[in-house]
This record gives C-alpha cells, sequence and structure tokens, in this order.
C-alpha cells in the first residue's frame, strides 16, 4: 500500500489528532525490524523539510538480546536533527552513547534498516562499526553521509546489532539522523 502526495496531503488536511498519528506511523514505522529484509522505508513518503523533526514511534516492547545488556543515547555530536546541508555534499554524522549495561559491546554495529538505498536518499555505509565498549563507556559512533542532488528531507534510521548481526535492542528505537537537504 503506498500512499501517493496528494492523498497524504488530504489525510493530513481532514484528519486532527488520531489520523494524523496514523499517517505518521506509516510513514515512520515501516521497516523498524531487524534490517535484513529490503525495506522502502519513509523516504517513499515523500518526506520533506516541513516534516522534520520526525517523531519515531516506539516499537513493541522486547529485553534485550543479551541479559544485562543496556545502551543509553548520550547526545548528537555532529548534526542535530533538522540540520541543513547542501545537495550533493559529504558530512559525518556522530552519536554518542553509553554502554549502560553489564555486557561489553564487542563487534556490535549500527544496521542500517532502508536498504537498499535508492539515488534520492542520503548514502551511507549498511553497517557502521562500534568500537569494542566495555559496561560504564561512552563511545562514539561516526558514518559517512552523502546527500543527494536533490533537496529534500533524509531521515536514516539503523538498529544496534551483536557480533552475530542480530538485533541487540528490539524494544527500542532506531537510532537515526534526519538532516534536510538544500539546493546550493
Amino acid at each position: 500500500f503506498r500512499l501517493t502526495r496528494p492523498a497524504v496531503a488530504v489525510l493530513a488536511t481532514a484528519a486532527v489528532g488520531v489520523g494524523t498519528v496514523v499517517v505518521i506511523m506509516v510513514a515512520v514505522n515501516r521497516g523498524s525490524g531487524d534490517g535484513r529484509k529490503a525495506s522502502a522505508g519513509p523516504s517513499e513518503a515523500a518526506l520533506s523539510a516541513a516534516d522534520c523533526p520526525v517523531h519515531a514511534t516506539n516499537p513493541p516492547p522486547a529485553p534485550p538480546l543479551h541479559k544485562g545488556d543496556a545502551a543509553k543515547f548520550v547526545t548528537d555530536l555532529t548534526l542535530p536533527d533538522c540540520t541543513r546541508v547542501g545537495a550533493g555534499e559529504n558530512t559525518t554524522k556522530v552519536w554518542r552513547f553509553k554502554n549502560a549495561g553489564k555486557v561489553t559491546w564487542a563487534g556490535y554495529s549500527l544496521r542500517r534498516l532502508d536498504v537498499p538505498q535508492r539515488a534520492d536518499q542520503c548514502q551511507t555505509i549498511s553497517e557502521v562499526p562500534i568500537d569494542d565498549t566495555p559496561p560504564g563507556k561512552m563511545v562514539d559512533i561516526r558514518t559517512a553521509i552523502t546527500t543527494p542532488k536533490k533537496p529534500g528531507l533524509c531521515y536514516v534510521r539503523f538498529k544496534m546489532v551483536d557480533a552475530a548481526g542480530n538485533v541487540a535492542f528490539p524494544g527500542s528505537r532506531p537510532v537515526n539522523f534526519q538532516i534536510i537537504v538544500e539546493k546550493r
């Protein structure tokens, strides 16, 4: 099922409150699983700068894959939500996380959910490595980004996976970046 721009506009205009949440969920929550299957992702819903920031929904509650494992988002070190970046530019996104659990993150990475990547999306590597991080320590996770040549909103999501490629925190929101791509 795919909503066209006019249909989304009509739904957004006609719906207030609950209807708007449904439209946002259709646009945002698609493909929030482990990233193994191809997903059209939110960019197919033609997100624009006006949609920034996109407010993600919570996945169903689930314990961490490894007992005692926990992650805490600390801050965006670069490119906070809705930062404006020129079209066709290279930049770097850096998140800071704390290993708030009792399990060492060895071989963990962030796996991109919105694959395969299309030309109208921000381009990144599919698996962003995370330095081995003992419990209680912070880690900066960085990925290079190439913005598309066409202006719009890049909303890209990742899930943390363990060394075996399994989603470490299935009950947590995806890690994301959302940048506004402008003509330069």
